[in-house]
């Protein structure tokens, strides 16, 4: 076997072991949100603690990935996704044996640095051993883990198996000590192909200049923030509670509408990076916004039924799905040495906005007045929920607008 292939044979355990690390934390964060009420009731807190709790874990994973872009300019991937693997075992082991608020608040803390990587490890992987496949690379890799999310959400909804959530972290926190064995086993510092080409490694400034001195990194950034920002408000804000609430549905009509946009996200995300892979991502990026646009209209104009209104939310999660597309924009235009300090700014900022997007609607819906109608108070419920979805609408429109500044992939 020559080194190219050998090289080739490496970078495939190498994502795996990344890729099952990404998969392990969206699976804690999916099991802390259905069982925050045994967890508060446990704990003996109240819903604006659980809230709290909820808060600093996306506040830690935020500052955490940002940081890890900064470092994986200039530190071992293969130590860092360790470590991280290590603290998030920490975390699901301290919050299974919390016994009230302060210490749950340090494990969401741990647990929100320790998988702070998980993404932003995974595409600087794929970028670096898979760049001319980078679009369908990092395209597979969100599938494969919003179907294990989808898989994990419905056999939770359906199933009580999940009633004792001491037990479940504690089996989290023992997997997860697996899964950093796995990192420092098959992750590789640096391809074969890095080392021999290997230059200093660019301070952060630098780094950040290379960035915000392009403008295509900023279309990225909007681009990115605009779908994947309205896809974190969109599933966190039209819960399962949500949807009780104002639609009337059952728990486990719910679940079931909400595990149709991790599934639309799962199907968007294999052809959004087969269609780049194939085309450049210019046209995908366009079509995909323009496509979350379209069926945002109608969701916001039109009271659907329910089977209607969960096909409708299937096709939302296929268009939000195009966001991945930005992160070929950044390989495509922002030079190697700024990419992993350019993609934990974009992917940060997309949290950001998410959570202003939440604040906004959740302000919007608190201060709606329903429009009584001879219809019924599903209509006039309605009319509050459209409230809601104008600043969702407002969102996607500046990555459509975004879409159509990207240039394409320069020649190499």
């Amino acid at each position: 076997m020559n080194d190219r292939s050998s090289t080739r044979a490496g970078a495939l355990p190498s994502w795996a072991a990344a890729e099952l690390f990404f998969t392990a934390g969206v699976a804690v964060a999916i099991l802390f949100a259905v069982l925050s009420g045994t967890v508060s009731k446990s704990l003996g807190i109240n819903q604006a603690q659980l809230g709290q709790l909820s808060g600093v874990y996306t506040l830690a994973y935020s500052v955490g990935q940002l940081i890890l872009g900064i470092l994986l300019t200039s530190r071992n991937i293969k130590a860092l996704l360790g470590i991280g693997s290590a603290l998030g075992a920490a975390g699901c082991f301290l919050l299974s044996t919390s016994t009230g608020y302060a210490t749950a608040f340090v494990a969401q803390i741990l647990l929100g640095i320790g998988f702070s990587g998980t993404f932003v490890g995974l595409i600087f992987l794929i970028g670096r051993d898979f760049s001319a496949n980078f679009s369908f690379m990092s395209s597979l890799s969100q599938s494969i883990t919003n179907i294990a999310g989808a898989a994990l959400s419905i056999t939770a909804s359906l199933t009580p198996w999940l009633a004792d959530f001491r037990v479940t972290f504690r089996v989290m926190a023992a997997a997860l000590l697996g899964v950093a064995v796995l990192q420092f086993l098959f992750v590789r510092g640096k391809s074969a192909e890095a080392s021999a080409a290997a230059a200093p490694a660019t301070p952060f400034l630098a780094a950040l200049r290379l960035a915000a001195s392009n403008l295509q990194f900023w279309w990225a950034a909007i681009y990115y923030a605009g779908l994947f920002g309205t896809m974190l408000a969109y599933a966190n804000l039209w819960n399962i509670q949500f949807q009780i609430n104002y639609f009337g549905n059952t728990p486990q009509q719910s679940a079931m509408m909400n595990a149709m946009i991790a599934i639309g996200i799962t199907v968007g995300s294999i052809v959004a990076g087969m269609w780049a892979k194939k085309a450049g991502f210019l046209v995908p990026a366009r079509a995909f916004a323009l496509l979350s646009l379209a069926i945002f209209v109608l969701m916001a104009l039109l009271p659907l039924p329910r089977w209607e209104a969960t096909t409708f939310i299937l096709v939302i999660g296929f268009g939000l799905a195009g966001s991945i597309l930005a992160l070929s924009v950044i390989y495509a235009h922002i030079p190697p040495a700024a990419t992993a300090v350019a993609t934990s700014l974009v992917v940060t900022a997309a949290f950001v906005h998410g959570a202003i997007l939440q604040t906004l609607i959740g302000s919007s819906l608190a201060h709606a007045t329903p429009v009584t109608s001879a219809a019924g108070t599903h209509v006039a419920m309605f009319t509050i929920y459209q409230h809601g979805m104008v600043w969702l609408l407002g969102s996607v429109v500046c990555s459509v607008i975004a879409s159509f500044l990207f240039r394409p992939a320069p020649a190499k």
